[in-house]
Parts: C-alpha cells; structure tokens; sequence
C-alpha cells in the first residue's frame, strides 16, 4: 500500500497521513464471505420411527394396551410440558469483543460486525518501542461502495497544546478545497479528546474522516475513523461506541 501525500501540518506529528495508509488499502481488499447455511438446506432428526405392523391377538388386551397407552401418552405430554417450562432460558447477550494495542496501552471493544485489520498494516508502519505508529486497526466486514469503513489509531508523541495542533491539522489537511468541522471534546476514559470531521478523496472516493486525538500519560493516541458518506451514521455510530470502551491498561 502506498501512502498518499499530503500537506503535513506545522508542529503536528504523522498521525493523519499514517491513518490514511489503511484507508488507501481498505478499498483495494476482497469482502469477507462468511459461511451460512442456504435457505434449502433441510435439518434431520437422524432417526426414524418404525411402525408396529403386527396385529393384537386379543380384543380385550387390545383394548387394554389402548388405554393405557393413551394414559401414559397424555402423563409423557404433560411431563414434557413441565420440563420444557423449567428448561427454558432466557436468552443472554453475546460479550462483546475486546482488542488491546499492540503497545499494551488501551483496550476497547470491537464494534458489530467489524474485525481486525492489521494485518492490512505496512509492517514498517507499525509502533515499535516508543517510536510512532500504527498499534489497533479494525474495519467492518461489509463493502459499502467498494470501501470498508475502518478505524486507525496511531501512537504518536507527545504535544502539549491539543487543540491548536487539532485545529491546525484539520485546517491543513483539508486545504483550500476541503471542508471540516470541529467536533466538541469526547471524554475517553477519563481524558478530554478533541477532533474534526473532514471530507476529502481517497482512490477518486469521497470520504468522510473523524479524528479524536487522546493525550494520556505523555503519549499521544489519534483515532482516525474512515467512512463513505453513505455510511456516515453508522460509522459514527460504531465510533462513538468503541470511544465509550476505551480502558486504559499501560
């Protein structure tokens, strides 16, 4: 994957360009086909009763065997019924599940449906150490418009004024073409985290960009959330809820 240029904003680090290397590769990937059952395919018990051909040889024990056959059927039925009611259980919600950085700093929860995606990561994009670079990846496992919606974060260092270099980079990035828009601070486990929102092109592709940066214990974390605008509210959506699991770890 190649990493697209752009202006690089003065006294900010790589984060935003680092982010867009994902989102130039989502686009380039085949979908995820995940097995399912066909709608005609048919479930079998595996057993099949065989019927009693042979004839009574005495009326009165036919008779007999009959009723009490149908006594122990309606005593077997209501039995059934009892064990049914005290076997029924109510349906439980599936954990969610949970990815952890690659620098052990943070943890948070996989949104529906998403996976991770770091294995679509350059390697020589990844943190090592206490360098910058790229420690969670994760997209969503449908195509919308030949692009997976996906999230980037980056560990980069350290910058005391947060929202100057917040403004300064949204500003920057989206030129005099682009547009942005400030976004309110978003509290991430404790910490203020300010972001914009900016529409810019990608392969020829409009997409919208999020980014919340997360300062914590002298290192900086950039969230780059990446989304065709047809998907724009779910995108933010699973933002929002992935931000609202952030733990930290470190």
């Amino acid at each position: 994957m190649t990493l697209p240029q752009h202006r690089r904003a003065a006294g900010t680090t790589t984060a935003a360009l680092l982010a867009l290397t994902l989102v130039a590769g989502c686009a380039d990937e085949a979908p995820t086909n995940d097995e399912r059952p066909t709608a005609t395919e048919e479930v079998t018990d595996g057993t099949d009763e065989e019927q009693d051909t042979s004839a009574p040889t005495d009326d009165a024990a036919a008779t007999t065997a009959s009723a009490d056959t149908a006594t122990a059927t309606g005593d077997d039925q209501d039995g059934a019924t009892a064990d049914a009611a005290d076997t029924t259980e109510t349906p439980t919600e599936e954990e969610p599940t949970t990815a952890a950085a690659a620098d052990e700093g943070f943890e948070v929860d996989v949104p529906d449906g998403w996976e991770d995606a770091m294995d679509l990561v350059d390697p020589g994009e990844l943190a090592e150490d206490d360098a910058p670079g790229i420690v969670l990846a994760l997209k969503d496992t449908q195509q919308v418009d030949d692009f997976y919606t996906n999230v980037v974060i980056t560990r980069e260092e350290y910058i005391s004024n947060l929202t100057s270099a917040v403004e300064q980079t949204a500003e920057d990035l989206a030129g005099e073409d682009g547009e942005y828009e400030l976004l309110e601070p978003a509290e991430v486990d404790g910490n203020r985290a300010p972001g914009y929102v900016l529409t810019r092109e990608v392969d020829g592709l409009p997409v919208r960009q999020t980014q919340r940066w997360v300062s914590h214990d002298g290192t900086l974390y950039v969230v780059t959330l990446s989304a065709v605008q047809a998907q724009d509210e779910e995108a933010a959506a699973a933002l929002e809820d992935l931000l609202s699991s952030w733990t930290w770890t470190d």
